[in-house]
């Protein structure tokens, strides 16, 4: 290949680059969700939220400019058997 030629560099140079460009952002087009969480796709190009497709744990192709909204996949419910009438007062941990 004769590299003489200014414009043969510069075309080979604007390949590399656009194919990098393009391997970055198929890369940040993944997110992921672990397993105790689930997720909603939300879309910061667009500020919009789309409800329809619920997203379990595991790697996600969602598109770039898009992030999950995620939420614990686990539930933990408590019942206090108290027959006393007087209210039951609790703190959790973060003080709420």
């Amino acid at each position: 290949m004769d590299m003489d030629d200014p414009r043969k560099a510069i075309g080979i140079g604007c390949c590399c680059l656009s194919t990098i460009g393009l391997v970055i952002l198929v890369f940040m087009s993944y997110s992921t969700l672990d397993a105790t969480e689930i997720g909603l796709d939300y879309s910061s190009i667009t500020k919009s939220l789309d409800k329809n497709n619920i997203y379990q744990s595991g790697y996600h192709f969602i598109g770039f400019g898009h992030k999950f909204i995620k939420f614990p996949s686990t539930v933990q419910s408590m019942e206090f058997s108290d027959k006393s009438s007087r209210p039951i007062l609790s703190r959790t941990e973060d003080g709420l």
